[in-house]
């Protein structure tokens, strides 16, 4: 009877054990963070990998979008409940702005301060934290004895004027499909008369659509575009820096220049780890790690340290139009006013074919 009390008692202290065990491992295991992002995951691995060094009880799961697949994703599905997604970030901030407008987003409960600047925040709940110059993307070796565009008038006299050397050989995103794209073609025609001139121009020159500044970039690197529109500058940047067949250029007249912006899903079950890496894009050591080691270039000008950036304004007069987050960014997305201009874009960008 001594022998089977004992054996009890020692099977009650071994489950005793491996209760606690597990218990302790549960409370060791990291909180996961899932961010759905309209943004390079080469580009931002890196902050991803020093956030996690520094908070190691915390993870992220990292999931990559184009910017119209991820507001159609969260406009659909944010309410369910296994809907995964805690963080949003994208470069479309018309389509950020609208999701936030819905009351999607968790007021944050940290002061940025002066940070980021008004134009790059909104409500305390939709934050910028990159500064990215729209920009021209050319081959160089098709540039070789020619002048590169000093504005946007100048660039549809280029395209008109040299038809031959222009005609199927320029790119541009694609607007009905890429949410960026949607958002630089809007803010163009913001600026003025000259961007439907322009437009037109791309259209007689039959313009190439595409959905992404990659593949712009592959097509201008290979030669089967001698330019591309309307680039994101990071990502130009990054890519001139280790390819020597492109280059980049801004014009003088305006370079729209965009924040890539971030909001925490109210209905997250993780609201302080989402809170606390959103703190860290933010933050003094977040931003100076995305200007020494990702090739997003940080909303801080004090970060900003690669040599790409300070090409920004060599050699050419640079005015930087920031693209400011808030509720005139919804103008664009009204029902009528996006049919309206996507008709006009359409037309434009592929006239009716003359007999001449």
């Amino acid at each position: 009877m001594k022998s089977i009390g004992l054996l009890r008692t020692l099977f009650v202290g071994l489950f005793a054990f491996l209760a606690w065990g597990a218990g302790l491992a549960q409370a060791q295991k990291p909180v996961v963070v899932h961010v759905y992002s309209a943004t390079d995951s080469r580009a931002f691995m890196p902050l991803i990998e020093a956030f996690e060094a520094h908070r190691p009880d915390i993870r992220i799961e990292y999931r990559e979008f184009n910017t119209s697949e991820l507001y159609e994703e969260v406009l659909a599905n944010w309410n369910r409940a296994d809907f995964e997604a805690d963080v949003v970030i994208s470069s479309a901030m018309d389509l950020q702005v609208d999701l936030v407008n819905q009351g999607l987003a968790l007021p944050l409960d940290f002061q940025a301060g002066d940070f980021p600047p008004e134009w790059a925040r909104w409500r305390g709940e939709l934050l910028g934290f990159t500064y990215e110059p729209v920009s021209l993307v050319y081959n160089k070796a098709a540039f070789v004895g020619r002048e590169l565009p000093s504005s946007h008038s100048d660039l549809a006299s280029m395209i008109r004027d040299d038809p031959d050397f222009f005609d199927g050989h320029l790119g541009t995103f694609d607007v009905y499909f890429s949410g960026v794209g949607y958002l630089f073609a809007t803010q163009d025609e913001i600026q003025g008369q000259n961007a439907a001139r322009l437009v037109e121009s791309l259209g007689r020159a039959r313009v190439r659509l595409f959905c992404c500044s990659e593949e712009m970039m592959d097509q201008v690197a290979n030669g089967t575009l001698v330019l591309a529109y309307n680039v994101i500058g990071s990502y130009a940047l990054d890519r001139a820096s280790r390819d020597p067949r492109i280059g980049v250029h801004f014009m003088s007249d305006y370079t729209l220049v965009m924040s890539r912006s971030v909001f925490i899903l109210k209905k997250t079950p993780v609201p302080r780890a989402a809170t606390a890496f959103v703190q860290f894009l933010l933050s003094t050591v977040g931003q100076s790690l995305m200007g020494t080691t990702s090739s997003l270039i940080p909303l801080a000008e004090s970060a900003r340290v690669q040599d790409a950036v300070r090409a920004l304004t060599e050699g050419i007069r640079v005015a930087p139009v920031p693209i400011k987050l808030g509720p005139g960014l919804l103008v664009y997305l009204d029902t009528m006013k996006r049919k309206a201009f996507l008709g006009n874009w359409g037309t434009s960008i592929r006239p009716p074919q003359s007999d001449d």
